[in-house]
């Protein structure tokens, strides 16, 4: 049986496409219920995979083929770390276009979990059941959802949460290590079939715990290797600089986002980090050419800065990661809520 929002329907319907049909009788209004019924009839129809967008963080998205068999591997890995049982409660409240969104469904179908669906927005809380089970989300949706008294409360009642698709700053991480439920940040990409690796948010670990059956290694780059047979059939290297440790690997930011100032390389999302623990505002670091350093870093904020925030926020920079300017602009987003920094780029360089 498939079960979606507390309804059970016989699997023959999703075979002979006539799923979405089924439930538009009953739900004619709710179009997101309509599309992942869509894609569980695409699930099950006699193709070995599914289209899938990437997320764009690199560039242009683009539509790529994701092994059905293998995202069904994806899901054993990640439903049997989280110890999910059969009939538990699951909310899918992310796009379907992107690989994630796909992924919570094939866990629920994997599993046979009852998925709450929820039209994708900024607080998905907002009209979801208390007590759920398990929870995908992004950064975004646990900050919006933490800034209202009734979400918080449904949000905090769900037993295990996963968030990916960009970074969690402190403020948010400090409010996320107060909830009583299990909250785990994901590492993963389209390629890999969503996350391979996931860290308990706690105030102590900070390294990635690759999920069983994956391995991880450091490319002459100091980039991050996956090799993960049952989700990708090749070794997948990375352009996430990473560090290795006996607790997992953490994440540094990517290669290509590097800035060389004057041969001294930084990595705009570790100045990111430190920042985003003073200025609570949207920011984001990236390079400009600069006749002295070749490049330079430089700040975007959405907000004007106090002046004695930045003097203070700067304190938490060494000398070389501090940024030549300071310019107030809206600063781009992917499809999938992250920077996107080539637009970003473009913008100033």
């Amino acid at each position: 049986m498939i079960c979606l929002n507390g309804r059970s329907y016989p699997e023959n319907l999703a075979q002979e496409a006539k799923l979405a049909a089924t439930i538009a009788i009953t739900d004619k209004e709710d179009s997101f219920l309509y599309q992942t019924a869509k894609f569980i009839e695409d699930f099950y129809n006699n193709k070995d995979y599914v289209e899938v967008l990437t997320s764009g963080s690199t560039g242009k998205p683009k539509e790529i083929r994701a092994e059905k068999r293998k995202m069904l591997a994806s899901a054993a890995m990640t439903v049997t770390f989280l110890n999910l049982k059969k009939g538990d409660s699951a909310l899918l409240c992310m796009p379907l276009e992107h690989i994630a969104g796909k992924m919570v469904v094939v866990r629920s179908l994997y599993q046979k979990l009852n998925l709450i669906v929820r039209k994708p927005c900024a607080n998905p809380f907002a009209d979801a059941p208390l007590n759920l089970n398990f929870a995908a989300i992004t950064p975004m949706q646990a900050f919006c959802a933490l800034s209202e008294e009734k979400s918080t409360k449904i949000l905090a009642s769900c037993q295990k949460i996963i968030i990916g698709g960009g970074f969690i700053d402190q403020e948010l991480h400090t409010k996320l290590c107060n909830l009583p439920c299990e909250i785990y940040h994901s590492y993963g990409m389209t390629e890999t079939l969503s996350h391979i690796a996931l860290k308990r948010i706690s105030t102590e670990n900070k390294a990635f715990k690759p999920l069983p059956g994956v391995s991880v290694s450091l490319s002459a780059r100091k980039t991050l290797i996956i090799k993960a047979p049952k989700i990708c059939s090749e070794i997948l290297e990375t352009n996430d600089i990473a560090q290795i440790n006996e607790s997992g690997f953490i994440i540094k930011g990517r290669i290509d986002n590097i800035i060389n100032s004057g041969g001294i390389k930084l990595i705009p999302e570790e100045i990111e980090e430190k920042l985003s623990a003073v200025i609570k505002t949207p920011i984001a670091v990236t390079a400009r050419k600069s006749l002295k350093f070749g490049e330079e870093a430089i700040l975007i904020s959405e907000k004007p800065l106090d002046e004695k925030l930045i003097n203070n926020a700067y304190l938490t920079l060494n000398k070389y990661e501090k940024p030549k300017a300071i310019i107030v602009s809206k600063i781009p987003l992917t499809a999938t809520q992250k920077i996107d920094r080539f637009k970003l780029k473009a913008m100033f360089y």
